[in-house]
């Protein structure tokens, strides 16, 4: 008997389905430079092959952009791409990338991450240059290799550039892009005409505008006006970046940098000086220590006591105040210092000057007497020459805006009537943004031109309101007090307690003007002011 007839007994060979295993791809370069050089397409190309030859179905591609390899969670697309991968409810069978040092230079740390996403997630790894896949131990072995020699090849490349890097430094060359405001010119541009032998950082006309903001915020102006000057003269800047433009050093030719030990000065011009710099950088943290401790004024603001809220110590700390009820005498107090407690009014029975009445002597250095008021007019109308300057920078701005948006207009007019394809839709769209725009420089022009015109006007009424400021002050209401503390001094004042001393920080430059006019006037009777 043959063996055939058992034959019939032999279970029959299953044939399994073969699934096409999905991946998703991941491209990265470390540099702008490498951006341009289509290294990005290159590796999509590699990928995409790689997956057509092996019989992968590739379904997604992330990365494609320059992000440094120092850290890896630091790297946004990095990021997005762990996420994404432990999120999806349909894992990928791997990732694959070109070169392991695309995914990480981290070495240990990258280890950590692959050995994750595969022994957690059950996502691989594949190099698809050799064709490496962390699904086979030996091969796993050859990737994590690979990725402590690509954090070997960091260490060793840094080891030869970090002394060359920290002598161009020393020498007050920049490394990395220039601020905003400025034109690098050297040999690491990434724009090929302005490529040279030697680095040059000069100022463009972005950073002409800005220098105008460094000025503004030099005397005190806050910076949500200083965004709107800005916009009128065309260059839009969000208060995130210009609360960032006053700690930067580079701006007053300083460079600091965490390779050098010390800062050194840039071979570059500063927009402001380094005294101004340092200036607006210390206002910058008494505001900001003012803030942190939550100080506020301890007591109301009356009649009796309109300096509470205005006045601060020597030590910083804003006065409060009190009242000894029994005898009605009204009081100032520091609530840090000792014996730094001042009486509001001089009394008969008082041994100092109230705090009120001296507040008033120093407002009357600031009253224009008649003799005094012809001469003021000269000085107070070269003052508004001075300030229109800014009005005439701004309205050439305009104008010149004006100007594009009307040859924007006048092109898109032409395009739509003599292209039928252009559309109504499309058309309607942008000829009603152009003239909103349009619009509202027109109007900014028309404030403009009343500035530049009415000055006169402006002086005259100057002058009539502080001819006699420290009576208007000791006879107005608290409210109206508080206003012209405010006007004259507009960072408020500072009082030493031993010796009764106002200190100014700063006074309005046109009450500034009065003691220099009078000086004049007082010195010699016979010379003109």
């Amino acid at each position: 008997m043959g063996l055939d007839s058992f034959k019939k007994f032999q279970k029959e060979k299953i044939v399994e389905k073969v699934e096409v295993k999905e991946i998703w791809g991941y491209t990265r370069v470390s540099s702008k430079m490498q951006l341009v050089n289509n290294s990005l397409e290159e590796q999509r190309i590699e990928i995409v092959e790689f997956a057509n030859k092996n019989g992968y179905s590739l379904k997604n591609m992330l990365g494609g952009t320059y992000e440094s390899a120092s850290g890896d969670f630091t790297r946004k697309e990095f990021t997005k791409m762990i996420v994404e991968v432990k999120n999806a409810k349909r894992k990928p069978f791997a990732i694959a990338i070109k070169f392991i040092s695309r995914f990480s230079r981290t070495g240990g740390n990258a280890i950590s991450i692959v050995n994750e996403l595969v022994e957690k997630t059950g996502v691989h790894l594949i190099e698809t240059s050799t064709g490496l896949c962390t699904d086979d131990e030996k091969s796993k072995l050859e990737i994590y290799n690979k990725l402590i020699d690509s954090r070997r090849e960091n260490i060793d490349r840094l080891e030869k550039t970090l002394p060359g890097m920290k002598s161009l430094l020393r020498a007050g060359n920049w490394l990395g892009k220039a601020p905003r405001g400025y034109t690098m010119r050297g040999k690491k541009v990434t724009d090929y005409t302005l490529i040279q032998e030697t680095q040059s950082i000069t100022i463009n006309d972005e950073g002409k505008i800005l220098k105008k903001a460094w000025d503004l915020k030099v005397r005190g102006e806050r910076d949500y006006l200083i965004q709107k000057k800005l916009e009128k003269l065309g260059l839009k800047i969000t208060k995130q970046a210009l609360s960032e433009m006053w700690k930067k050093p580079f701006y007053c030719g300083i460079l600091v940098n965490s390779l050098i030990e010390e800062p050194v000065r840039g071979n570059w011009k500063g927009l402001v000086s380094e005294e101004d710099f340092l200036k607006v950088n210390k206002t910058l943290l008494s505001g900001k220590k003012v803030a942190d401790s939550k100080e506020y004024s301890k007591s109301k603001i009356c009649d009796s006591r309109p300096l509470i809220s205005f006045l601060r110590c020597e030590c910083g700390c804003l006065l409060t105040g009190y009242v000894v009820e029994k005898k009605g005498l009204h009081y100032y107090k520091c609530q840090k210092c000792k014996n730094a407690s001042f009486n509001a009014h001089t009394t008969k029975k008082s041994k100092l000057v109230g705090l009120n009445n001296s507040f008033e002597n120093l407002l009357s250095k600031y009253t224009l007497n008649t003799p005094f008021i012809e001469p003021f007019k000269m000085q107070l109308n070269k003052l508004f020459g001075t300030m229109n300057t800014e009005a005439k920078d701004e309205m050439k701005s305009l104008v010149s805006q004006k100007k594009d948006l009307e040859i924007k207009i006048k092109n898109l007019d032409d395009r739509y009537f003599n292209n039928p394809n252009f559309g109504d839709e499309k058309y309607n769209k942008y000829v009603l943004q152009f003239e909103a725009d349009l619009k509202e420089i027109e109007g900014l022009i028309e404030l403009n031109e009343k500035k530049l015109s009415n000055h006169k006007i402006h002086v005259e009424k100057v002058v009539e309101k502080i001819k006699n400021i420290s009576d208007c002050w000791a006879g107005g209401d608290v409210e109206n007090k508080m206003r012209i503390q405010k006007l004259v001094f507009p960072e408020g004042l500072s009082i030493r307690a031993e010796n009764r001393e106002y200190l100014t920080n700063k006074v309005n430059g046109i009450f500034d003007l009065i003691p220099v006019v009078t000086r004049g006037y007082e010195g010699s009777k016979n010379e003109k002011t």
